[in-house]
């Protein structure tokens, strides 16, 4: 598009074109009022400063109590600003201006949540995720000029081609800060487990206090969407395409944004209606993998009533001892699903300073390699993370109990292996395939998508899969592989995405911590699954009770703001 001329004849144009985008606005504007019941207007004017109205403007410090924001915490300020005023524009993302004022916060409301956005923009193709990245991607800190031969997108006979193209020439175009988004993922981690429900009392002061522990999580998913980052010191010169953003966020993370919609919505509830968050289950005794932390990076992908309920642990080896026979009896009499999980330090083929590699050093290493046989280095391509990031971290899920397996194989199509660290990655087992795990007493230890080893007097040999998860049975040495397709499991979902399915690559490390952690049976999660339905419903039902009380109509209607006090002024 074309920068506006100098001529009379332009300067009138562009007068005209102006006033079609503030009704355009203005429509939009009214329309927000319409999609959401009057209850949930009034518990949203109960939140706002007792002096202001739904028109006037909206201050930094609103911004910060509303959203509960951590206030000391600049650059996450400036992103949640930025961002509003952005969506406060909408349908003109790019093209307009205007201030963010209390009405326009419940449009970025219904902008956020896709169930309401599909309303409020009357498409069923709308999507909340491409809106957000586009507030957080665009900047508004300045006052620009609308460009004049914009008048096509301004028409307002024309406003579902503004929607359709988000008022952006071509999204793919934008990227966002990684610094800005590695702060608003931290922020939203450690408002997981704060937000489960809408209606649920978030602590200011806590949340404050726990939000530089989510960093490194959330530097995680930063990686996962650009390979090139390692550090955080990387994210302050990098940049997130949307397709690494939507990407990461569909295969791996699609749970990653929900605190965000549960506390735009948390607007919609009086404080009388806000619940205590002892609806969740607490980590009785939290280990150095499960943690607070941990559990948010779970929750991205896990359903929230498995890691937010009944969360037990069972085996941890640096308590109980690092031995088969011990995980065994600590394990094996828990009838519900189950999660392992594996970290340790990768081992690294180069020589140290002696000129000595760890294969040379460690005979026990040396042993399990004869036994197992190492990828050949022209099929070994890792990246730039995985070299340089030696820590790794793995989860297995399996649904059935565990058992002796020391022929047969165990574990059903829902067995999933995650990588936790460096970066997040899920590998989904073959629903075609039957088993899938092994846990071998006689020398085997435990294989995830690998046949049973072959064990005799003379030695051992290991078959791994082409996508699989190998454990020694001293617990002391882990490896995966990763092949490509072909195997017990499929090839890693975000790799699949890219492109690189095929790519070969394995991880062998030095086990430092093994643990096992029991999720609730069927039953108990369903029962969390109605107490937290039951929590939102009941909060909704007395929001109707309390506007029965409230007494004639006209009274109820002027607390909305939807009749008298001068509505071309302050009010709506």
């Amino acid at each position: 598009m074309g920068q506006a001329t100098s001529t009379e004849h332009d300067g009138s144009k562009r007068d005209e074109v102006i006033s079609a985008g503030d009704s355009l606005m203005e429509y939009f504007n009214e329309r927000c009022l319409k999609q959401i019941s009057t209850a949930e207007l009034i518990s949203f004017k109960s939140n706002i400063p007792e002096d202001k109205e739904l028109n006037d403007a909206v201050e930094v410090a609103d911004i910060i109590r509303m959203y509960h924001i951590p206030k000391d915490n600049v650059l996450l300020v400036s992103v949640f600003v930025n961002m509003f005023h952005i969506l406060a524009n909408f349908p003109l993302l790019q093209d307009s201006y205007e201030k963010i004022t209390f009405k326009t916060l419940l449009k970025a409301t219904l902008l956020l949540v896709k169930e309401r956005g599909i309303r409020y923009t009357d498409w069923k193709k709308y999507d909340d995720l491409k809106v957000l990245f586009i507030s957080l991607a665009l900047e508004k800190n300045t006052k620009a000029e609308p460009l004049a031969d914009s008048s096509v997108l301004f028409n307002n006979s024309d406003w579902k081609n503004i929607i359709r193209s988000y008022n952006v020439n071509n999204v793919s175009d934008l990227t966002v800060s990684a610094k800005n988004l590695l702060q608003l993922l931290a922020f939203l981690l450690a408002l997981s487990r704060k937000s489960v429900l809408k209606n649920a009392k978030i602590d200011d002061d806590l949340l404050t206090e726990s939000f530089e522990e989510f960093k490194a999580e959330a530097l995680v998913f930063i990686r996962t969407m650009n390979p090139d980052i390692v550090s955080i010191s990387d994210c302050l010169y990098s940049s997130i395409t949307f397709e690494q953003f939507s990407s990461t966020i569909h295969n791996v993370a699609p749970n990653l944004l929900n605190p965000l919609k549960m506390l735009v919505e948390h607007v919609f509830y009086m404080e009388r209606d806000l619940v205590d968050a002892d609806v969740l289950q607490h980590i009785e005794d939290p280990s150095k993998i499960i943690n607070e932390h941990e559990l948010a990076q779970l929750a991205t992908f896990f359903p929230k009533e498995i890691v937010f309920s009944r969360f037990q642990k069972l085996y941890v080896g640096r308590e109980s001892g690092f031995s088969m026979r011990s995980f065994q009896s600590k394990v094996f009499k828990w009838m519900a699903p189950t999660i392992l999980f594996l970290e340790g330090m990768r081992i690294r083929d180069e020589q140290d300073e002696e000129g000595d590699s760890y294969e040379v050093k460690n005979p026990r290493y040396r042993s399990f390699l004869h036994e197992y046989g190492k990828l050949k280095q022209q099929d070994q391509h890792l990246d730039a993370v995985s070299k340089k990031k030696r820590k790794v971290l793995f989860a297995v899920y399996i649904r059935e109990p565990w058992k002796v397996s020391n022929k047969d194989l165990f574990g059903d199509s829902s067995t999933k292996i995650i990588q936790l660290h460096p970066r997040q990655e899920i590998f989904n087992a073959d629903p075609f395939k039957t088993g899938n795990v092994y846990f071998n007493t006689i020398g085997g230890g435990i294989g995830i998508g690998s046949s049973q080893p072959l064990i005799k007097p003379s030695g051992k040999k290991y078959f791994p899969g082409n996508v699989s998860l190998t454990v020694d049975s001293s617990l002391e040495f882990g490896v995966f592989r990763h092949l490509g397709p072909g195997g017990m499991f499929k090839p890693g979902c975000l790799l699949s995405e890219r492109g690189e399915e095929r790519k070969s690559f394995e991880y062998r490390f030095i086990i430092q911590d093994v643990e096992v952690w029991g999720c609730g049976g069927e039953e108990e999660l369903e029962e969390q699954v109605k107490q937290w339905q039951w929590e939102e419903a009941e909060a909704k039902r007395r929001q109707k009770i309390n506007l029965k009380s409230m007494g004639e109509d006209r009274a109820l209607l002027e607390m909305a703001g939807l009749v008298g006090q001068n509505q071309s002024g302050g009010s709506v």
